[in-house]
């Protein structure tokens, strides 16, 4: 509630609707004074930051500490308290692929301008060399013969002379034509082509993402079909949690990799080993949560969910891959 001065009418100026207090009870609406000064808009501003940090942060410690805790509170009609799911999935994956994407890939020279300024913290000679040769050696490799071709039309019309069986398929074809096109587009840098294609890629990552949610939400409604007391809204809504908590500790573990990797100069290997761990635990633990199911039945529909997740992963990445390549 703000600190205006509340209005002596009780028209609302946003609706038109008759006010029987403070608060429109159609839309909403605060009914006070229009004017205000730079301190109330100041202030204004702090109240709804603090309150969405706090709704936030509630929000957050339940999702993490008490996995499906959150589907049920909102299924249960508790909803005012903590951020609605759709919101947080916005803000939560918005805050992720940007932190995620963060940084482009590097260029051999400036790898190597890296590996040289680690000598002031008394690298091995051994490790520089093998440092440098791999950035010498940093190239995308996406054909072989096919970037010997100078022209698609010469690639045709060596395809032309070959028999019937020893012809390229329809999608080799494509594939080797594109790569034809993209040597000489970039003249043949394969650095070039590669950074593109990665740039390329990360557009439509999001999608990934996006695509797969409501699939991810029909797995879980196939694999618990026979519990008549959930709708498949109510597995998207699981899955939007499953999906944030996920991107929250990717977030995390990226966070604590860079600073680690910034101050000892090396990736932080174990925690990298142990995320993977932790995302398949969680999940565990939010279908055990919210289905009740025995110990057994859980791990088993686990089991079927993360590979059919894995699967459809998967066949997404490798799409965009290939629209990728085409798109560039």
């Amino acid at each position: 509630m703000s600190h205006l001065k509340e209005r002596s009418d009780k028209n609302c100026l946003n609706c038109g609707s008759k006010v029987a207090g403070r608060y429109c009870q159609f839309c909403g609406q605060e009914n006070v004074e229009v004017k205000e000064s730079i301190w109330h808009l100041i202030m204004h501003f702090i109240e709804d930051l603090t309150h969405f940090d706090g709704k936030l942060w509630k929000t957050l410690k339940l999702l993490l500490l008490k996995p499906a805790s959150l589907t049920k509170y909102y299924m249960d009609g508790k909803r005012a308290t903590y951020l609605h799911p759709i919101r947080m999935y916005l803000f939560v994956s918005a805050v992720f692929l940007l932190v995620i994407f963060s940084g482009g890939p590097k260029s051999p020279g400036e790898i190597k301008k890296e590996v040289n300024a680690k000598l002031a913290t008394q690298v091995s000679k051994q490790k520089l060399d093998s440092a440098i040769k791999e950035a010498d050696n940093f190239k995308l490799q996406i054909g072989t013969d096919t970037f010997n071709y100078k022209s698609i039309e010469s690639y045709e019309a060596a395809q032309n002379k070959l028999p019937v069986t020893k012809k390229d398929s329809w999608f080799e074809q494509k594939i080797a034509m594109r790569q034809i096109y993209l040597s000489q587009k970039y003249k043949g840098d394969k650095f070039e082509i590669g950074k593109a294609l990665i740039e390329q890629f990360q557009h439509y990552f999001s999608r990934i993402l996006y695509i797969s949610l409501p699939i991810f939400a029909f797995f879980v409604w196939v694999l618990y079909r026979r519990n008549k007391e959930h709708f498949f809204v109510d597995h998207l809504i699981f899955s939007i949690h499953i999906y944030c908590a996920f991107y929250i500790i990717l977030f995390a573990v990226k966070i604590i990799d860079n600073v680690y990797e910034f101050f000892m100069h090396k990736p932080f290997v174990i925690l990298d080993a142990l995320v993977a761990f932790v995302l398949f635990f969680y999940l565990y633990k939010s279908l055990r949560n919210h289905f009740h199911q025995s110990r057994a039945k859980t791990i088993l529909k686990f089991i079927i969910l993360s590979t059919l997740t894995l699967c459809l992963m998967t066949g997404l990445m490798l799409f965009f891959f290939l629209l990728s390549l085409f798109n560039i």
